[in-house]
């Protein structure tokens, strides 16, 4: 799929062919969770800036499409961008939670778009920390009840621990790698990394290439875990 930075094509474009490489992610995914119901799902990357926003942004917006109940956590406190990608001030929302006992209820944003949002708010000292709390897990669970769908933003793998520390949570991560981008050697050690925390790695998504100069969907590649590609 051509990759635009933070841009909701779903919306945007729906006729696209890069709309649909995300609706053939969604199938990829429900087809994936025969066995276990995928619920929580975490979209992240070995490096920055390799596609996993517009990823997590896109999937929602499939769900949504579907008249599916759908929230996106904004949990990456480095770099958070999820408000400018759907065009709201970033002044409230997880750290009021954490920080000020404030009802996460009040903290979600509702989207035109159909889509909730939950935004990170102020910095947040000391993210990893935080994420591994009781009281996260317990947000969580509680959204669990409300939403069908809760797509988490976490920073790359390879910068900090928190990605790594939400996959315990997670149902199933996805995992996104730039074409012509992401280092090859950046992506396999991230991938280790995952494993190596027991995540639940259930697809990838290659991101950045342009589907106008290849035929049919093959510029959108989504692969399944079990197939075990390190190469």
């Amino acid at each position: 799929m051509e990759f635009f930075e933070y841009k909701n094509v779903v919306i945007e474009s729906p006729n696209s062919l890069e709309a649909e490489a995300y609706r053939k992610l969604e199938l990829n995914i429900s087809m994936k969770a025969t066995a276990n119901k995928l619920q929580v799902i975490q979209c992240t990357s070995a490096t920055p800036e390799d596609g996993k926003t517009t990823t997590c942004i896109n999937l929602a917006a499939v769900y949504a499409e579907k008249k599916k109940k759908v929230i996106i956590l904004d949990f990456d406190f480095h770099r958070p961008k999820i408000h400018r990608a759907f065009h709201k001030v970033n002044d409230q929302g997880f750290y009021d939670y954490i920080r000020n006992d404030v009802d996460y209820h009040d903290l979600i944003v509702h989207d035109e778009s159909g889509i909730d949002l939950l935004l990170t708010g102020k910095h947040l000292s000391f993210p990893h920390i935080v994420l591994g709390s009781q009281k996260t897990r317990n947000m969580i669970d509680s959204l669990r009840n409300e939403y069908e769908y809760i797509i988490v933003d976490t920073p790359p793998v390879l910068s900090v621990t928190d990605a790594s520390i939400i996959s315990k949570i997670a149902d199933g991560v996805v995992y996104v790698a730039a074409y012509n981008k992401t280092k090859k050697d950046d992506s396999k050690e991230g991938l280790k990394q995952l494993r190596d925390n027991n995540a639940n790695i259930i697809g990838g998504v290659l991101a950045n290439v342009d589907v106008r100069k290849t035929k049919g969907y093959h510029g959108y590649h989504y692969y399944s875990d079990s197939n075990r590609q390190d190469q």
